[in-house]
């Protein structure tokens, strides 16, 4: 398995920003060998027809709403040597965040996102407020030679009631990592003008009943 380095300094970094505003945001906070796996691997699934126009919402919930996104997802599973260590890497953070923060994390789920030429999502919340499913969200770039005009950045906003300019607006670059808390972060995805390639996942409780099992896919 690739080995997944991280610098302890910029995660330590991530995590205060996170824990005083909300989200994140680290340039070049994932190894460019890594990265460069990750895209062949998102570049496979592809090639293989293994994605599928993603929803919006999860489970019964889970619905094909065009109009709100435009995307193509599949699950990474670890089968590969890039997805594994991506995976390792997510560990380490959700151990440093529970260090940290005692967010009691219990798991991790992510996705490829492969938006096309005009692929969008507009803005969102990741967790409805009060489910307490998903509490911290990631997302991660695999986008190589990504120029200003090309389109699909991420605007990120403070507050669900605040109806403003973004408070940041972050440029698809591969390697940036996104951290954001997924009940009060609303988010959106500018159109793409071209191929935009990420990782989003999920941090997330363990929601288990007595009645109702709640695995992470």
């Amino acid at each position: 398995m690739l080995a997944p380095p991280y610098d302890q300094n910029q995660l330590d970094q991530l995590i205060t920003s996170l824990a005083d505003r909300g989200f994140a945001v680290a340039e070049n906070f994932v190894a460019p060998a890594l990265v460069d796996r990750l895209i062949a691997d998102c570049m496979a699934h592809e090639e293989r027809g293994q994605m599928a126009l993603a929803g919006v919402g999860r489970d019964e919930a889970n619905t094909l709403a065009e109009r709100i996104r435009q995307v193509k997802s599949v699950w990474l599973n670890g089968a590969s040597d890039g997805e594994a260590a991506f995976l390792a890497l997510a560990e380490h953070i959700r151990s440093a965040m529970n260090q940290r923060l005692y967010l009691g994390l219990f798991e991790f789920e992510s996705q490829f996102l492969t938006y096309p030429p005009g692929g969008f999502y507009k803005r969102h919340i990741d967790s409805l407020q009060g489910t307490r499913n998903r509490i911290v969200s990631l997302v991660h770039y695999l986008n190589r030679d990504w120029q200003l005009g090309d389109g699909g950045e991420l605007d990120i906003w403070t507050s669900r009631d605040d109806q403003g300019a973004p408070a940041a607006t972050v440029a698809p670059h591969a390697g940036t990592l996104v951290l954001m808390l997924s009940e009060d972060i609303p988010h959106a995805v500018r159109a793409a003008n071209k191929t935009r390639r990420v990782i989003a996942g999920w941090f997330r409780l363990n929601a288990s009943t007595a009645r109702r099992i709640d695995p992470a896919s």
